[in-house]
């Protein structure tokens, strides 16, 4: 239960920090986080890592390639 709880708030801090939240709101959160302890706090950093890497495109070729079906045309 209180792993949820720090990767809820890490969440919540994570979306604050991408700026979804006006800042009075993001600053509210990131007092949150602080206060849940260290594993909040990792679990918003490796969060924000994560979210900048995908920002920047690191995983556009790990997506898998969906497949297009041929389709015949009557003549």
């Amino acid at each position: 239960m209180k792993l949820m709880v720090h990767a809820l708030g890490a969440w919540f801090a994570i979306e604050a920090a991408s700026g979804r939240y006006p800042r009075p709101v993001a600053v509210g959160l990131t007092m949150l986080v602080a206060r849940l302890g260290a594993p909040a706090t990792a679990f918003a950093l490796a969060g924000y890592g994560v979210m900048r890497l995908k920002e920047a495109g690191a995983f556009e070729r790990a997506r898998p390639r969906t497949r297009r079906r041929r389709t015949v045309r009557p003549e």
